[in-house]
């Protein structure tokens, strides 16, 4: 199966998303659709980057609070802070699990952060969760 962000040339809501959030991993094309988004709902990328923030800022409470294990599901492309590093911050025995179905995701999570223990990424699969390496234990 081909993922739509393996293609260059189609514009792919992970790489928008990137886009909006002001990171790199997108292409001309991801930015055209954005813009063309952006031209009917300007909010759009304050929209983005408050998902984003509220997102972190409920793993910091969450982990303040006392949970140790997080799964971020359809992560996308990774992004700083993480899931991870907000939550080991609070506690650096927490836990994540990133899921997301596309392998461009998933092959530039592992070139953008170095493997440590604490973190997961993995794709779905009809068979059930499965690290890219086709384990079922923890990063590290």
């Amino acid at each position: 199966m081909t993922s739509p962000a393996s293609d260059p040339a189609q514009p792919a809501a992970a790489r928008i998303y990137d886009y909006l959030l002001g990171g790199k991993d997108n292409y001309a094309v991801d930015r055209a659709a954005a813009e063309k988004v952006l031209a009917v709902a300007p909010d759009q990328r304050w929209l983005a980057q408050a998902n984003r923030a509220f997102a972190i800022r409920a793993v910091r409470v969450l982990a303040e609070a006392g949970v140790r294990q997080f799964i971020d599901l359809g992560t996308g492309f990774p992004t700083s802070p993480s899931v991870h590093e907000a939550a080991r911050q609070a506690d650096p025995s927490a836990r994540v699990v990133y899921v997301d179905h596309d392998p461009v995701c998933t092959r530039t999570t592992r070139r953008c952060w170095p493997p440590t223990t604490g973190w997961l990424r993995c794709r779905p699969t009809s068979a059930g969760p499965r690290t890219s390496s086709g384990t079922r234990t923890w990063r590290g």
